[in-house]
């Protein structure tokens, strides 16, 4: 099998952003099709760096003595799509993320460690910190994209608090149709799940919630109900 060209897999990127993007929708034509191959081939090229790297991530974590709690996913095609959609002057083969792995550590030392072992061995093209630097939406995480056999991979790694944070705003993302994660959603839940981040932030580097947070979270609350009983405003 010939390899695909950048300049193949960017202009099937086009072809489907357009086309994914036409509020009309025509019926999609050979072009479109191929497109949709040539996508299919370019997400199955991640498959086997993605392997090396949930492996390397799992030697890594061993070697610093932190649990092994290592998950890995291939992007799914709508969600590149989607990401097309969004982000209308990225190339898809420079997508960074349609292979991606996590580690889940109990602590931010132990986070830290693995993070400076990843750039050591395998220094990243680009380092996001929102443990120091949280998403508007309290996210908190650090993301390092690194190269495996020419492939783009996102490593991610939380701390096991931030971990459960993480997947309570996607439970709830999923019950309200936005993504809250990303910042997309209702202001008056974004604003209270910012105040939560921020206050388990505080608990995890040896903090304590002052009385302050604990009634702005309270009068949050009370702002965010009416969107989690299922209501809207």
């Amino acid at each position: 099998m010939v390899a695909l060209s950048a300049s193949q897999v960017n202009r099937a990127g086009k072809v489907l952003r357009d086309w994914y993007s036409d509020a009309g929708r025509p019926v999609m034509g050979p072009a479109e099709r191929a497109a949709l191959d040539v996508l299919v081939e370019f997400r199955g090229t991640h498959a086997t760096p993605l392997l090396k790297a949930n492996n390397g991530l799992r030697s890594m974590l061993r070697t610093e003595g932190c649990p092994v709690e290592v998950s890995q996913r291939l992007k799914r095609m709508s969600t590149i799509i989607d990401k097309l959609t969004r982000e209308p002057t990225m190339a898809l083969s420079r997508m960074q993320d349609i292979g991606g792995c996590r580690a889940i550590v109990n602590t931010l030392d132990q986070l830290r460690r693995v993070e400076r072992r990843l750039a050591k061995n395998r220094p990243p093209e680009r380092v996001d910190d929102y443990v120091a630097h949280p998403r508007s939406s309290g996210y908190r995480a650090v993301h390092l994209i690194i190269q495996y056999d020419g492939r783009r991979i996102e490593v991610q790694l939380r701390t096991m608090v931030m971990h459960e944070w993480a997947v309570a705003v996607e439970r709830l993302g999923g019950q309200l149709g936005q993504d809250l994660k990303s910042g997309r959603g209702p202001l008056p839940v974004l604003d209270w799940l910012e105040a939560i981040s921020e206050a388990l932030a505080i608990e995890e580097q040896g903090g304590i919630v002052d009385g302050m947070l604990i009634a702005r979270l309270a009068q949050l609350r009370l702002g965010a109900s009416p969107y989690l009983s299922g209501g809207s405003r």
